[in-house]
C-alpha cells in the first residue's frame, strides 16, 4: 500500500525526519507551505531512496522565492497535479 506524505512545516520543525521512520518503498514525498524549503538547499534528501519520488507544491515555491533554487531530484508541481497524486496514491498521510 503506497502512502504520499505531505509537509507543510519548515525544516526546522524535523517532520522530515519523522516522516522519514514511516516512508515505505514507493511512497511519494509533497513539499508544502514552508515545507518546500526541504527541497532547496542545504538539505536532507540524500537519505531519501530513489525509490520515493519527491514533489513541491509550485506556488509555494515561487510565493517563498525559491522556485530556481529547488534540487533536481524534486519535481515541482501545479495543484492540478497535487489532486492527481492524492488520488494516484492508496492513502496520503499529513505531516504539519
Amino acid at each position: 500500500m503506497s502512502a504520499l506524505h505531505t509537509i507543510s512545516g519548515s525544516p526546522s520543525t524535523g517532520l522530515l525526519d519523522s516522516c522519514l521512520m514511516l516512508v515505505g518503498p514507493g511512497d511519494g514525498i509533497l513539499f508544502i507551505q514552508d515545507g518546500v524549503y526541504y527541497g532547496c538547499p542545504p538539505n536532507h534528501l540524500t537519505v531519501i531512496s530513489p525509490d520515493n519520488a519527491l514533489f513541491a507544491l509550485r506556488e509555494d515555491l515561487i510565493a517563498r522565492g525559491v522556485l530556481s533554487k529547488l534540487l533536481k531530484q524534486v519535481s515541482p508541481v501545479g495543484y492540478g497535479r497535487f489532486v492527481e497524486l492524492t488520488v494516484s496514491y492508496d492513502k496520503v498521510i499529513s505531516w504539519s
